[in-house]
């Protein structure tokens, strides 16, 4: 199975450092001196380990997305229309940064985590969407139905299509 990351080994040994800090400041609201008085009741301990292992985990996400080769495809081989498998066009193309691409906010079970992506538009289909992987297929987390598109974010109740639905 080809690689999603494009890290290089000191992008990921920055990447490292990085949450080794952030680790570090998690560690220090959670047993600084401080805090104590606010960590008194096994539930106010509880709600404050949660809430940090909630932004650590919402930070590796967030990391991980930002390093996938598909953030930023090349139009030499773009991705497929999630719909019809058909390669798709580039919406806008962004000057080169990461930066410049659309952002875009997806609801996890790590919480609310931001994500930049191309958007790509199928010309048969009508269909704009974010690059997910060269094939994306419904059932897959590429297609959602309507109900959760209209009714509530990615990753709340609902359910993905599945096969020929």
């Amino acid at each position: 199975m080809e690689s999603h990351l494009i890290l290089r080994r000191k992008d990921r040994e920055a990447l490292r450092e990085k949450w080794l800090q952030r680790a570090g400041q998690a560690f220090e609201r959670m047993f600084a001196k401080a805090n104590q008085d606010q960590l008194v009741t096994f539930t106010q301990r509880e709600d404050m380990a949660c809430a940090l292992g909630q932004e650590l985990a919402t930070f590796l996400l967030e990391e991980h997305v930002a390093a996938d080769i598909q953030v930023q495809p090349t139009e030499k081989r773009p991705p497929c229309c999630p719909r019809c498998q058909q390669p798709a066009q580039v919406v806008n193309k962004p000057k080169g940064r990461k930066e410049d691409l659309p952002e875009r906010v997806l609801t996890s079970r790590a919480g609310q985590v931001r994500m930049r992506r191309q958007r790509w538009r199928c010309q048969k289909c009508r269909l704009v969407f974010f690059s997910v992987r060269p094939k994306a297929e419904t059932g897959d987390g590429g297609l959602q139905s309507t109900g959760i598109a209209e009714n509530g974010a990615a990753g709340s109740q609902g359910a993905f299509l599945q096969g020929s639905q």
